[in-house]
């Protein structure tokens, strides 16, 4: 059975920001299935130093831009990796929960 959920891709501008301040971040909803993981998923992660912690299949590549960040479930996440679905052209994103962050912070335009 599918489970879709919204989730909020997070880009940033790093060149559009005042010297000293934060980079200027871009958010926008997209919708997304989640996705079992397996134990390939978990050790994948190999020099990351980080552990898969979901993995989220978004259907339309052309919704994804190269984010490094997302919120999912009301938490902030890393991208560890982006691999292709060519079932439906979309993208597998394997994710793990951003240390620092709260996602309520981030949450601004979502």
């Amino acid at each position: 059975m599918r489970k879709l959920v919204d989730i909020v891709l997070i880009a940033f501008s790093p060149d559009a920001h005042e010297v000293g301040t934060d980079p200027v971040s871009e958010q926008t909803q997209v919708q997304a299935e989640e996705m079992s993981l397996n134990l390939a998923d978990i050790t994948e992660a190999g020099g990351t130093g980080l552990k898969t912690e979901a993995k989220i299949l978004i259907p339309m590549d052309e919704d994804y831009h190269g984010e490094r960040e997302l919120i999912y479930n009301g938490e902030r996440y890393e991208v560890i990796s982006v691999n292709p679905y060519n079932d439906y052209n979309g993208v597998i994103l394997r994710i793990a929960r951003k240390k620092g962050n709260s996602a309520k912070e981030a949450v601004t335009n979502a």
